[in-house]
C-alpha cells in the first residue's frame, strides 16, 4: 500500500457507489457502532439521493470517502438548534459527512488529501465554509486539518461526535504547515526562485563553527568577499549588510532623501510597486511611469518623463521578478546621461544570473538567495563615490557606517559569508551565469511546445518564467499538486495568487532533464496533456 499514489476524484461509476456503501457500513455500523447490523453489509445513507462523494482510489479500490451536500435542512441542524448562531460569519456553507478511510491508509497524506480536494469542491461551488460531525476520537486528527469545535457533543456511548466547521483560510494555514513536514521526507526538486538549489559546499560552509565579526579571520575574509563582488560588478564600492534586499533598498531610499531632489520610480511588477513603497516610508518625493505588469518599458517615453519632471534619479528594477521581464540598463543608462540623472537599481534577480556591469550606476542592491545560488540573509549596496555618516538615517540603514567600518559597524554572521564565499567559488566553477541562460531557454522551449501561457512578451530575464493559468485553475493549488510530484514551483505569493500565474524558476544548481519533468507535470495538471510522463 502506498497512500501517496491514491487517485482522488468525484464519485460517479456504479461500482464505485457500491464500494462507498460497503466503506460506510464497515466504518459507521460495524467500526463506530452508529448503526443497524445487516447482513448485506452495505449501508446507503439517507442523503444519498443529495451527496456528492469525493472518493480516494487505489486501482479499482474505493479506500477513502468523504460525502458534501448544501440541501437545508442538515444533519446538525437536527441535533443543534440555531446552527447558524455557533457560526463565524459567512455566505454560503455545505456540511461534510461520512468521512471515512480504510484502516490501512489511515495516515495525514490520505486525510489531507480528502480535505483539500474538499476545499476546492466548496470553492468551485461557491461554498466558504462547511460544517462536520467529527468523531470525539479523532478530534486532534480533525483539528491538525484546520477544523474548528463549536456547540454541545452529540451522540452517545461510542458514537459521539463534536460539531465543527473548517474555511479555506482555517485549512490553508494548516495545509501549509503539513505540506512543509511531508515535503521533508520527500526527493522534491525545487524551482524556486528563493531559496534556490545551492552546491553541497555552500551548504557545509553554512554549518562551520561560527567566529566573531571583530576577528581578524573574519575581517580579511569579509575584505576578499567584497573585493569579488566588485570585480563581478565592476562596482568601485560594496556594502554587505546583514538582511535581505528589502532592507537594501530601504538603505537606499535612506541615501536619496539626502538628495532633496525630485525622482522617477519605473514600475511593471511587484518589485517595481514595492520601490514606491519604500520611496513613500522614505519621504522621497517622485513620480512613477507605471505600464501593466509583463510588458516591457519605452525608453522613449521614459527619457520624456524624466525630462518632464526634472528627475535627478531613476529608480528601477533590474530583473522584474515577479514577471520575468529584464530591463535594458544600457537604455537606462543613456537615459541618466542624457538627463544628468543618478540610475538607481534593484538587482536582486540579476546578480548572478545575467552579466552585471555597474559602471555608471549611483546605488544598485542585491542579496545573497538568489542567483549567486547561497543562502537568503545578507544585502548588499554597490556604488562608486563616498558615502558619509549622516545623523539623520537610522543607524541600521546609515550606509555611511558601513563605509566607515568596511561592512563591519554591527554584528555579522561568519557562517554566511562563509557560505556566500563558496557559493560563488561554485557559481563560477559551474559557469552560472551561462548555464542560466541556456536553462531559460529550454525552459521556454518546453512551455511552448507543451501548450502553456507564458506572461512577458518581450525580452525574457534568465532565470525565471512566468506561467499564465487557465482561469478554471488556482495558482496555489497547481502549486501544491506539482510538489506531490516531487517539484516545487513559486505559487503562494500573494500577487501570483490574485493573477493566477505560477513561476518556474532555474536560478541555482539545475540540471535540463529536470525540465522537461516540470513541464509536463504542469501541462498535465492544467489538461494541456492527456497522460502523465
Amino acid at each position: 500500500m502506498n497512500s501517496t499514489q491514491l487517485k482522488y476524484k468525484i464519485a460517479t461509476e456504479p461500482w464505485e457507489f457500491e464500494q462507498v456503501h460497503a466503506l460506510n457500513y464497515r466504518t459507521f455500523t460495524e467500526e463506530i457502532p452508529q448503526h443497524e447490523t445487516n447482513q448485506e453489509r452495505k449501508r446507503i445513507d439517507r442523503f444519498n439521493q443529495e451527496n456528492t462523494y469525493i472518493i480516494g482510489l487505489d486501482g479499482d479500490m474505493v479506500v477513502a470517502m468523504i460525502a458534501i451536500r448544501s440541501v437545508r435542512p442538515f444533519s446538525l441542524d437536527e441535533k443543534i438548534e440555531g446552527l447558524d448562531d455557533y457560526l463565524p460569519p459567512h455566505d454560503a456553507k455545505c456540511e461534510i459527512r461520512l468521512l471515512a478511510v480504510e484502516k490501512a491508509y489511515r495516515d495525514s497524506f490520505v486525510f489531507f488529501r480528502l480535505a483539500e480536494a474538499l476545499i476546492q469542491y466548496c470553492l468551485e461551488n461557491g461554498f466558504d465554509m462547511a460544517v462536520i460531525s467529527g468523531v470525539l476520537r479523532q478530534q486532534k486528527l480533525y483539528k491538525h486539518m484546520g477544523f474548528v469545535a463549536f456547540g454541545p457533543l452529540t451522540g452517545s456511548g461510542d458514537a459521539q461526535f463534536q460539531p465543527m466547521y473548517v474555511t479555506e483560510e482555517l485549512f490553508q494555514r494548516k495545509a501549509r504547515a503539513f505540506q512543509r513536514i511531508f515535503l521533508q521526507s520527500q526527493d522534491s526538486i525545487s524551482f524556486l526562485p528563493g531559496p534556490v538549489p545551492m552546491a553541497d559546499q555552500v551548504k557545509r560552509a553554512m554549518g562551520e563553527t561560527a567566529c566573531s565579526h571583530r576577528a581578524p579571520a573574519f575581517l580579511d575574509h569579509l575584505h576578499q568577499l567584497r573585493g569579488r563582488l566588485k570585480s563581478l560588478t565592476h562596482a568601485e564600492h560594496v556594502q554587505i549588510m546583514l538582511g535581505t534586499g528589502t532592507l537594501g533598498n530601504d538603505a537606499v531610499a535612506a541615501q536619496l532623501r539626502t538628495l532633496t531632489e525630485q525622482g522617477l520610480i519605473l514600475v511593471n511588477g511587484e518589485f517595481g510597486s514595492r520601490l514606491t513603497d519604500h520611496a513613500q516610508r522614505a519621504g522621497l518625493h517622485f513620480n512613477t511611469v507605471e505600464i501593466p505588469w509583463g510588458e516591457s518599458f519605452d525608453y522613449e517615453h521614459i527619457l520624456a518623463e524624466a525630462e518632464a519632471c526634472d528627475a535627478a534619479w531613476i529608480w528601477a528594477v533590474h530583473s522584474e521578478t515577479s514577471t520575468g521581464v529584464l530591463q535594458d540598463i544600457n537604455q537606462l543608462k543613456y537615459i541618466t546621461k542624457k538627463t544628468n540623472s543618478k540610475l538607481v537599481l534593484d538587482c536582486c534577480s540579476s546578480l548572478g544570473n545575467v552579466p552585471l556591469d555597474l559602471r555608471d550606476v549611483f546605488l544598485a542592491t542585491a542579496g545573497s538567495g538568489k542567483g549567486v545560488a547561497s543562502y537568503a540573509g545578507l544585502a548588499f549596496v554597490f556604488y562608486h563615490h563616498t558615502i558619509e555618516i549622516s545623523n539623520s538615517i537610522p543607524r541600521y540603514l546609515d550606509l555611511g557606517l558601513y563605509h566607515t567600518y568596511d561592512s563591519t559597524p554591527f554584528t555579522h554572521s561568519s557562517n554566511l559569508i562563509k557560505a556566500l564565499s563558496a557559493a560563488i567559488d561554485q557559481w563560477e566553477d559551474a559557469k552560472l551565469l551561462q548555464r542560466v541562460s541556456e536553462l531559460t531557454d529550454i525552459l521556454i522551449k518546453h512551455c511552448r511546445e507543451k501548450g502553456l501561457t507564458l506572461l512577458a512578451d518581450a525580452a525574457y530575464a534568465p532565470g525565471i518564467v512566468t506561467i499564465v493559468l487557465p482561469k478554471e485553475q488556482r495558482a496555489d493549488i497547481v502549486g501544491r499538486e506539482l510538489a506531490r510530484k516531487g517539484c516545487l514551483i513559486s505559487c503562494n505569493s500573494s500577487y501570483l495568487i490574485e493573477r493566477n500565474w505560477v513561476q518556474i524558476s532555474v536560478m541555482g544548481h539545475h540540471e535540463e532533464k529536470d525540465l522537461e519533468r516540470v513541464t509536463d507535470a504542469l501541462a498535465v495538471l492544467i489538461g494541456k496533456k492527456e497522460t502523465v510522463v
